[in-house]
């Protein structure tokens, strides 16, 4: 595929939500984006490969490159059975990973460290953050387009385990402590060092709580309404 057709894909890909509806949710946005690929690939059957996606699509925004990639390798391999068969659990497969890493995970644990470099005057966080989160996702769009059109389903699969749910609690496991520290320094009477304390009181918390199938951010919340009812008072 010629670079200026995958790039196409890939800026179009980022409007795939622009025409969100009830009724196919982000068909229309998916097919415009994987068009050129349609296109170039197999025009001879494009109005067909277009009604079809044009049925139904959902998935997490991000994987939809990815998506993309499986399905244009799949029908360069003359294996356009296989696409209708794998749209369905390959979508919703990729949004559990995506919506787990990416909005339950990543998202809150960077918007803490934004708080908290906030909270400590340095405002140079929300650069920090923004970077952060945007090239991860940016990294995760490119590259699972070229590792799905390169390699199809097995592609779909290594971008599975790269973001996997056991990754995912890994990391989040930085959101206790984050939110020990910050919820520190919100009462006002301790410092940072304090924070610090809170915060590993909290991660240290939280590991047993995964063991138990339990889902941490509960253990935050819990600190969070004990903090508030605790300043009410005081």
């Amino acid at each position: 595929m010629p670079i200026r057709v995958a790039a196409t894909i890939l800026w179009r890909s980022f409007f795939v939500q622009g025409a969100w509806n009830f009724r196919g949710m982000q068909n229309i946005g998916f097919t415009h984006a994987i068009l050129p690929g349609l296109k170039h690939s197999d025009p001879a059957n494009l109005q067909k490969n277009i009604e079809g996606y044009l049925r139904f699509f959902n998935t997490q925004p991000y994987m939809a490159p990815t998506i993309m990639g499986v399905h244009l390798h799949l029908i360069e391999q003359g294996k356009e059975e296989l696409v209708e068969k794998l749209k369905t659990s390959l979508s919703g497969s990729l949004a559990a990973v995506g919506d787990t890493f990416f909005w339950a995970t990543l998202k809150p644990l960077l918007a803490l460290l934004l708080l908290l470099t906030v909270f400590v005057d340095q405002l140079w966080g929300l650069a920090l953050a923004l970077i952060l989160y945007n090239g991860v996702h940016l990294w995760v769009m490119a590259w699972g387009f070229a590792q799905g059109y390169r390699l199809g389903p097995n592609g779909a699969l290594s971008i599975g385990r790269m973001l996997s749910v056991d990754l995912s609690k890994l990391v989040s496991l930085m959101i206790p402590f984050l939110s020990g520290v910050i919820l520190c320094l919100v009462s006002g009477r301790s410092g940072f060092s304090h924070g610090l304390l809170v915060g590993f009181l909290l991660f240290a918390a939280c590991i047993p709580a995964i063991k138990l199938k339990l889902n941490p951010i509960w253990i935050v919340y819990g600190v969070f309404v004990l903090s508030v009812i605790w300043t009410i008072l005081r």
